[in-house]
């Protein structure tokens, strides 16, 4: 019986069945994509189409459209998904101030904090080294110790010109200031952004709480673009502080927010202290408390700026000193209570529009400085003497459509022998019950202009009033 053999020479050579190149190549490209961490249903169908100068026996990838054309390789693909997401890491059963840097770093464009109350011990900073959003997702930071901090807290000090810096929905809490005493000082910050000529830059925050003994709430030093809303700012020093001083720009856009002092701060504390050359817009703030101004406008270089104020109100401390040579409109501002300095400095022209001047503060302008403060449609019922214009006062100072109450011992003028300045009063109602000269021109002088004199005004030479 004769036995048929089966030769296997040349086997590799029998034809293939049809599409069998098509499957070897897509087995290929699901490997190639598991290396780069991606999937066909991440990339879309055409993933999976052939590798470039590939040919099937079809010559066309059945699952791409008619006349499609594949992508050439897989990156080109990769590319059409977009970026993939980076996964935060963990978040551990405590959360450490370890946790919260790693969480920095690892960010790209958004860092998302775990919520809850998170302590830390004296000391801690937490670095920002590139520019993202922070969302706070209501997480309360508690700094232990009752000692001035060593150290800003969420600290961008590094970032360069050009960054930009978002931070919200956060609150702060910084260690008590109850026993320390008025003179201590203390430079840090619970945010701090301090890298000089980032004119470029943009740092906001909004629904941020910050409270006890940071130096400065928010300390912006460096200029460029800064917004602060809806937030509720402490500090030691100050609740805000933007400065600049290598000659560049910055404005800030402060909205919706409470500046108060701790329950005990530096004898010369503030609300906010901005320099005179950058733009400042604030509407609707509160300050309360500082043992000094709601907004100070103070330094070098020259006070080139513009400062708006709307809607500023001063409780228990002064509404403002203004810059030498800066404008400053003040639109339905208030100062009352008892500022513990005295009351408000108008070192360069003021426009006041509408706002409210009372309780025990008293105005002072800077000497030497020949400039026009008006007040229009004001409110003034001051418990002591409103504006006093002292030794070499000059400049103008109009007074129009205001309603003026004074009692007990209030007065709304008094114009000293070396003054020069000269006050226009126009349109106005003046109602006196007060037991001092409601006007007393020592020097200068005081025109009354439909308007009619309190008694027991007077003016005493070289001091002029005319009527």
């Amino acid at each position: 019986m004769r036995v048929q053999t089966h030769n296997t020479t040349g086997t590799n050579q029998l034809p293939k069945p049809r599409g069998w190149r098509l499957e070897s190549e897509r087995i290929e490209r699901r490997r190639f994509l598991q290396v780069l961490g991606l999937t066909a249903t991440a990339l879309g169908t055409a993933a999976c189409a052939p590798m470039a100068g590939s040919i099937s026996d079809s010559g066309v990838d059945p699952s791409l459209p008619s006349g499609s054309a594949a992508p050439r390789n897989a990156l080109v693909s990769a590319r059409l998904a977009g970026p993939a997401t980076t996964a935060a890491p963990a978040v551990p059963t405590v959360v450490t101030a370890a946790y919260l840097q790693l969480l920095l770093d690892s960010a790209t464009d958004v860092c998302v904090f775990p919520g809850g109350v998170i302590d830390l011990p004296e000391g801690t900073t937490l670095r920002i080294s590139k520019s993202m959003r922070i969302e706070g997702n209501g997480t309360t930071l508690r700094v232990a110790g009752s000692k001035p901090p060593t150290a800003h807290l969420l600290n961008a000090d590094s970032l360069r010109d050009g960054s930009q810096l978002e931070i919200k929905n956060l609150r702060i809490e910084g260690p008590s200031t109850t026993n320390w005493d008025p003179a201590t000082e203390n430079i840090m910050g619970g945010i701090s952004w301090q890298l000089y000529r980032t004119w470029n830059s943009s740092l906001v925050v909004r629904n941020v709480t910050i409270t006890g003994g940071y130096g400065s709430g928010i300390i912006r030093s460096g200029g460029g673009r800064f917004e602060v809303t809806d937030c509720d700012l402490s500090g030691w020093v100050d609740g805000i502080a933007f400065f600049e001083s290598h000659g560049g720009s910055g404005a800030l856009e402060l909205r919706n927010t409470i500046l108060r002092a701790p329950a005990n701060s530096k004898y010369s504390s503030i609300g906010l202290y901005i320099h005179p050359h950058l733009n400042l817009n604030a509407d609707t703030i509160t300050g309360l408390d500082w043992n000094r101004y709601v907004i100070y406008v103070n330094g070098t270089p020259a006070s080139t700026g513009r400062h708006d104020l709307k809607a500023v109100s001063a409780i228990n401390c002064a509404l403002i000193q203004t810059g030498s040579s800066s404008q400053t409109t003040l639109m339905r501002c208030s100062e009352s209570g008892l500022p513990k300095n005295g009351g408000s400095f108008l070192k360069g022209p003021v426009t006041s529009i509408e706002s409210t001047w009372e309780g025990a503060g008293m105005i002072a302008v800077l000497e030497g400085v020949a400039v026009e403060r008006s007040f229009i449609n004001d409110t003034i019922r001051p418990k002591n003497i409103w504006m006093a214009l002292g030794s070499k006062t000059a400049g103008t100072v109009t007074l129009t459509g205001a309603q003026v109450d004074l009692a007990g011992k209030a007065a709304l003028l008094k114009l000293t022998s070396a003054s020069t300045t000269a006050v226009t009063i126009t349109s106005s109602q003046i109602r006196s019950t007060s037991s001092s000269f409601p006007i007393n021109a020592e020097g200068g002088s005081v025109q009354l202009v439909g308007t009619a004199a309190p008694r027991n005004c007077r003016a005493v030479l070289p001091g002029r009033l005319t009527s």
